[in-house]
């Protein structure tokens, strides 16, 4: 995702008490190092984790660079720092962006109306206009229903994944039963959130006035899931310091 806060150095500490569980913490901006301090096992006792640290980009998924209490003055041969293959942290940050009126074709009817699938929900309502892309011959093979390929139609909504056409100047539903068979592949995109007709109030709006489809902004998350074997135990004591840097200056491999 972008970075809103490029430049800038930025701190932040949070105070928790683990519940043993997995846990996705937020942050206020995205953390270039996280450090895990657990006060509880901060103590001399043998094969304690009392710090656990994220470094983005260089962290494994999945896995935590520890640090690990030894007072056998290395007897067992165990090392102090570690890198826990399993159970550590997980990126859980999310983009931003707007609500995407793409949709991604499934299938296409040889039918009257013809009846258009998207892959997943399209959210759109009866009577807003659709533009067809990606049909019909794309270099690499034949899509099919190249009748329909770069033209805009009125919709008259099915249900979640699927709508049927018409024409936006007749009013009449187009009739694809003799169009080339649709293949796969193929993009709706919806060029209009307000419906043709609305202006006055006409079927099927004469009860319920239209609400044009809300364009909305999903804003950005920070976020940093830490597995159990960071969390440590039930009841342990943590404090948890969040560093964004200004910049990292890759000097590359130093040579003599």
């Amino acid at each position: 995702m972008s970075d809103l806060f490029r430049g800038q150095t930025m701190t932040e500490a949070y105070k928790c008490i683990s519940a043993s569980t997995l846990h996705t913490f937020q942050f206020n901006f995205p953390p270039d190092k996280v450090v895990f301090n657990n006060l509880t096992q901060w103590v001399i006792t043998h094969s304690k984790l009392p710090i656990s640290v994220y470094f983005k980009g260089q962290t494994t998924s999945g896995r935590a660079y520890q640090q690990r209490v030894i007072v056998d003055s290395g007897a067992t041969g165990e090392a102090n720092f570690i890198d826990s293959a399993a159970n550590g942290f997980t990126d859980a940050s999310t983009s931003a962006g707007v609500t995407s009126f793409i949709k991604v074709i499934s299938g296409v009817s040889a039918a009257n109306p013809c009846v258009v699938t998207t892959s997943t929900d399209h959210g759109y309502q009866t009577n807003q206009q659709v533009k067809i892309t990606d049909l019909g011959d794309v270099g690499v093979t034949n899509r099919g229903m190249e009748e329909l390929d770069g033209k805009t139609f009125g919709i008259t909504v099915i249900n979640n994944t699927t709508f049927s056409l018409y024409d936006v100047s007749t009013g009449d539903a187009i009739d694809s039963t003799s169009y080339t068979a649709y293949v796969s592949g193929g993009s709706v995109i919806m060029i209009s959130r307000v419906i043709s007709l609305n202006n006055p109030q006409q079927t099927p709006y004469l009860v319920t006035p239209y609400v044009p489809t809300p364009l909305t902004y999903n804003a950005p998350t920070y976020a940093l899931t830490a597995g159990t074997s960071v969390m440590g135990a039930d009841g342990d004591v943590f404090l948890i310091e969040v560093y964004k840097w200004g910049a990292v200056y890759d000097l590359g491999d130093l040579i003599t």
